[in-house]
């Protein structure tokens, strides 16, 4: 076996165990089985089950604790803060409360930027919303698009607490947008709304419109949470 398969396998592997972590069957602060038990489930080397547990844990999903085998970690909101889909692997409790932080923080830009309106020059955010419409469905690149579009309505908004609260959260956010279905346009959708609200001045129509992005956004996440995932 060559090594650009052995690398394919090795990768197969970690995605497939990522995935039961999603789904729960090795819970957060588990111990993993053995690397020969592993091997033997998977039907490889133990070598493999080493690269694939060496992938894991550079995105944060488990951690080698010496002489003592290898645990799932316990999520928590600072992975959120890496570029990977987290949101999936905090409990549900957990996923609403930085769900909420993110809206209500989305939610106060728009109101400011709305009632601000009248005195700024809004052309940025029109470039902002053409930009978003004119990237691919598919891609990183809407991902990234919407994210400019807040980025600007930040700037727009005047607010410094406000606009490093988005700096902070907005990886976060990145890895909740990823898990809308691309093909509802929600996010595109929703930014037309918000410059809509923001064009006519109003903050109050601007704040719920993201309030109800909100509420789509952590269903998304909760039916993910519940949906069976292919197996390996």
């Amino acid at each position: 076996m060559d090594g650009t398969t052995q690398k394919k396998l090795y990768m197969q592997i970690a995605d497939e165990m990522r995935r039961m972590i999603e789904q729960g069957l090795f819970q957060p602060g588990e111990k993993l089985p053995t690397l020969q038990a592993l091997a033997s489930q998977f039907g490889c080397s133990r070598a493999t089950v080493r690269e694939a547990l060496g992938a894991l844990r550079g995105q944060g999903l488990v951690e080698f604790r010496h002489g003592n085998g290898t645990y799932v970690r316990t999520a928590s909101v600072e992975m959120w803060m890496q570029p990977l889909d987290a949101a999936i692997l905090l409990g549900l409790d957990e996923v609403r409360d930085l769900v909420e932080l993110q809206t209500a923080v989305l939610a106060g830009i728009a109101h400011a930027a709305a009632k601000r309106r009248g005195g700024s020059d809004y052309s940025a955010l029109a470039r902002a919303l053409f930009e978003l419409e004119s990237s691919g469905r598919h891609s990183e690149h809407r991902i990234a698009s919407e994210l400019h579009f807040y980025a600007v309505l930040a700037d727009c908004a005047a607010n410094r607490v406000l606009e490093n609260a988005f700096r902070v959260l907005q990886e976060a956010l990145r890895s909740s947008l990823r898990v809308l279905n691309p093909k509802l346009d929600l996010g595109l959708r929703t930014c037309r709304s918000i410059y809509d609200a923001v064009q006519m001045e109003r903050p109050d129509v601007a704040r719920e419109v993201v309030y109800a992005y909100g509420e789509e956004l952590l269903r998304a996440i909760q039916l993910k949470k519940r949906t069976p995932k292919s197996a390996f």
